[in-house]
């Protein structure tokens, strides 16, 4: 299991926003709390200053290909994006 814990959650399809506790098992997610004290191994994810929010979408990318790859390739943007946080 995984625990998200301290993170700012923003959730606009249940309208939570606030600081939250996310318990993930598996790929489902199956709790969220302002505080989990979850049983067993567990791996803590400190997301405190952070944000959590379900996708987020870039709307202003230009991946390059096919064309102009000199610029830009889908792989050196998704390594770009992925560092950034996307």
């Amino acid at each position: 299991m995984i625990l998200i814990h301290d993170g700012y959650m923003i959730d606009p399809k249940s309208g939570r926003e606030g600081n939250y506790d996310i318990l993930i098992d598996g790929d489902k997610i199956v709790k969220i709390a302002e505080k989990i004290e979850p049983r067993g191994k567990v791996t803590r994810i400190n997301a405190e200053g952070l944000l959590v929010a379900p996708g987020l979408v870039d709307v202003h990318v230009h991946f390059r290909e096919p064309g102009f790859s000199y610029k830009e390739t889908i792989a050196t943007g998704s390594r770009a994006a992925a560092r950034g946080g996307y």
